[in-house]
């Protein structure tokens, strides 16, 4: 199973989007919150998102599930550290997808089976999805 790395600019609003996500799984991987900062402000610092994707990692990699801006910016400077300490990156990605829902159906459909690449592409749908049918 892939692992799950949230990453948010409130570490409280990382916990709660976890604890919800938490209700959809049906197996054990790790799902971790990478999220805040020293003294607990608002942001997001790379190196504890480095140590969240360390932690998270399985053999068939991690995603990691932002919200806005600096979240993404400095998930992807995380994924540089790791790569410049010699660690394949290859099954290490950032997720295209809004934070809430794609955590949620990225929750759901990890299983045994999946891999980074088929839980990317299941979520390449979310793009589309309305919530609203008239």
């Amino acid at each position: 199973m892939v692992g799950f790395v949230v990453v948010s600019h409130s570490k409280k609003l990382a916990e709660e989007v976890i604890f919800l996500a938490e209700e959809m799984k049906k197996e054990d991987f790790p799902l971790l919150n990478g999220s805040g900062t020293e003294g607990d402000f608002l942001g997001s610092n790379p190196l504890f998102i480095k140590e969240a994707i360390e932690k998270a990692k399985t053999e068939k990699g991690v995603i990691i599930f932002v919200d806005i801006g600096s979240s993404v910016l400095n998930s992807q400077l995380a994924i540089e550290f790791l790569e410049a300490e010699g660690i394949d990156i290859s099954d290490i990605k950032i997720a295209d997808a809004p934070l809430v829902e794609g955590l949620i159906a990225a929750v759901a459909i990890n299983d045994k089976k999946s891999s980074v690449v088929d839980i990317l592409n299941e979520l390449e749908e979310l793009k589309t999805f309305s919530k609203l049918v008239y």
